[in-house]
């Protein structure tokens, strides 16, 4: 039985259509769903080049509050997304329980965060398939779907196309 679903949301494209599986599997089980959106940390390049032209006392107050600040802006982008995305939504959102952001790798914010609600099911888009690619389904997903102790419900969000010889 499913109560507790953690949607692993990246604001892409697919986002309205994974809302539709979301919103399907909440409403049939009575589950409640929290939406996890990770944002990756600055790379080490980044942190190099502002490390270079930003003085020390400025950059420990840049990473001490800049990024919390950068993550309250993209806090509300996301929580705003997905409010527009249930506009388009046709069933009842009252499954919908949080929405958070949070930085950090983002298969660790993920399956951290299915710890913390004690989720039973994580769903997310696969994400793979890129053109030249040979995978059905990206990095993250990958990852997830490698070190997860609980299910995973994988929305497809490329089409894939075969031709006769691979069937």
């Amino acid at each position: 039985m499913l109560k507790n679903i953690l949607y692993a949301a990246d604001l892409g494209i697919y986002g309205p259509f994974i809302l539709e599986h979301v919103g399907e599997l909440a409403n049939r089980h009575g589950a409640q769903v929290t939406v996890v959106h990770a944002v990756e940390p600055v790379s080490v390049l980044a942190d190099a080049l502002l490390s270079t032209y930003v003085p020390e006392a400025s950059m420990h107050a840049l990473k001490l509050h800049g990024y919390e600040a950068v993550l309250t802006t993209i806090r509300a982008r996301v929580r705003q997304a997905f409010a527009d995305d249930c506009i388009d939504y046709k069933g009842a959102t009252d499954w919908l329980r949080d929405v958070q952001v949070i930085g950090g790798e983002p298969a660790q914010v993920i399956l951290d965060q299915a710890d913390v609600v004690n989720a039973d099911l994580i769903v997310m888009g696969t994400h793979g398939g890129r053109s030249g690619s040979r995978t059905a389904i990206g990095s993250v997903a990958s990852k997830v779907l490698q070190l997860s102790r609980i299910p995973i419900y994988l929305v497809p969000t490329v089409p894939v196309q075969l031709s006769l010889s691979h069937i």
